[in-house]
């Protein structure tokens, strides 16, 4: 006969908790980052406007373009080295998924790798708005 005795039974281990995997989800940000880097591309880029500026007592129109100012341009070189490394970690990561055997050493790359590029676009960001603030003191009365 069979008993049912919580005593007899043997302890259970809980099982261990299934692994997650990220690599979808780094995909999406990835390409995030693409979409991001083009948006603020086009915005700089394609801006046009103009600024009245003081020329011998007689206010004068002047274009105010990206390319007249270095950190502008440094901002739109680091952002265009930004969705270039988007694009490609994209494609890597794609890879990654479609085998994984090389997960653990792309893993290590993309951790230094988006590390610098990072930085890059912290900078520029960083320049970008300091170079706005400098021109808004400028303008000044």
């Amino acid at each position: 006969m069979a008993t049912t005795d919580p005593e007899n039974k043997s302890p259970t281990l809980p099982l261990p908790p299934a692994e997650v995997d990220y690599s979808k989800v780094d995909v999406i940000l990835r390409f995030l980052l693409l979409a991001a880097s083009v948006v603020a591309l086009a915005v700089i880029v394609s801006s046009d406007q103009t600024e009245q500026v003081l020329f011998q007592d007689v206010l004068l129109p002047q274009p105010a373009k990206f390319k007249y100012s270095p950190a502008f341009v440094y901002f739109v070189a680091a952002f265009s080295v930004s969705g270039l490394y988007a694009l490609v970690s994209a494609l890597a990561s794609i890879s990654v998924i479609q085998k994984p055997g090389f997960k653990l050493k792309f893993l290590l790359h993309f951790i230094f790798w988006d590390a610098v590029i990072n930085q890059l676009a912290f900078l520029s960001t960083f320049l970008f708005i300091f170079s706005l603030n400098s021109l808004a003191l400028h303008c000044l009365p």
